[in-house]
């Protein structure tokens, strides 16, 4: 399942994240395809691929008590195209 994880946390939280990111490994069955930060706007961003809830968790958990990490499905525009002209 493609997914993409915006993260938002407080400004005094920033350090604490810094090094977290650092350590931060994701779950081998996550393909990770990019990660990013928004600029100015204390949020972070990672498109991943992920086979289930638990590897979102693992991903997520860590980060729990610094900012709220928010997630939704994503599928290519191509894609979605498709499964709704046959709706």
């Amino acid at each position: 399942m493609l997914c993409v994880l915006w993260y938002k946390w407080a400004p005094e939280n920033t350090s604490k994240l810094l090094e977290l990111w650092k350590a931060i490994k994701y779950p081998e069955e996550v393909k990770l395809i990019g990660r990013y930060l928004l600029i100015g706007r204390h949020i972070s961003v990672a498109i991943f691929d992920a086979p289930d809830e638990e590897s979102i968790l693992k991903i997520t958990y860590p980060f729990r008590d610094l900012g709220v990490p928010h997630i939704a499905p994503a599928l290519p525009l191509e894609e979605a195209l498709e499964m709704m002209e046959k709706m």
